[in-house]
């Protein structure tokens, strides 16, 4: 038998709420399996995590299988044979952005497998050696203290560069992520936020300064 709860609970009134996922699974019909998603229920991985337990029967079983996922960050197991009980409590890693839809990757640049579950985080495409390079662009970008900018995609190719794609603005770094293309870039949006008016391209691959587009 199997059945789900949503929980929410809120440490401070009017603060916010945290939503809690229990599963409830049968093992062997004897013991019953109860998973707490620390992070919220978001991935797929988490579902045909909780039917293949469905299928583990032994104790070593279940911490393999658990120690197999690498998508977890950290995790609890607590076995009461005696109320014929199991409670595994799971803290999932938290994506930044995915790249060539194979992998996530988080902010400490660990990968773990891509599970085709979410849309929300940042698409990065291309033939990429450095990683480290996406994370600093990611950081650039969104960080600035002027412009609200949020990243929907990164590419980059042999012949462009660097591309990122905001919702209103795209960014071309060009191949070159030297310090005075990011104190040009840092220049230009002081500039944007001065005018108050937000172009369509942000061309940073000329040597000399940088192209301004309004166009749409």
């Amino acid at each position: 038998m199997r059945s789900a709860k949503k929980l929410f609970m809120s440490p401070y009134k009017n603060k916010f709420f945290i939503t809690f996922f229990l599963f409830s699974l049968s093992l062997n019909a004897q013991y019953e399996i109860n998973i707490n998603y620390e992070s919220g229920f978001e991935y797929q991985s988490q579902v045909i995590l909780a039917k293949n337990l469905q299928n583990e029967l032994s104790k070593k079983g279940i911490v393999n299988l658990i120690k197999k996922q690498d998508w977890i960050d950290n995790y609890s197991i607590v076995f009461q044979p005696f109320e014929k009980k199991v409670f595994i409590n799971i803290k999932n890693k938290k994506p930044l952005f995915v790249l060539n839809s194979e992998y996530f990757y988080d902010k400490e640049l660990t990968r773990f497998k891509y599970d085709q579950s979410s849309n929300k985080h940042i698409k990065v495409n291309g033939d990429i050696n450095e990683v480290k390079n996406i994370l600093f662009l990611i950081e650039l970008v969104e960080s600035n203290k002027l412009m609200d900018l949020k990243i929907d995609r990164i590419e980059y190719s042999f012949v462009n560069g660097w591309d990122v794609k905001t919702k209103s603005i795209l960014i071309r770094f060009g191949k070159d992520i030297s310090q005075q293309r990011v104190k040009n870039f840092e220049d230009t949006l002081n500039y944007v936020y001065e005018i108050r008016k937000i172009p369509s391209i942000i061309d940073m691959r000329y040597r000399d300064g940088v192209a301004l587009s309004y166009g749409k």
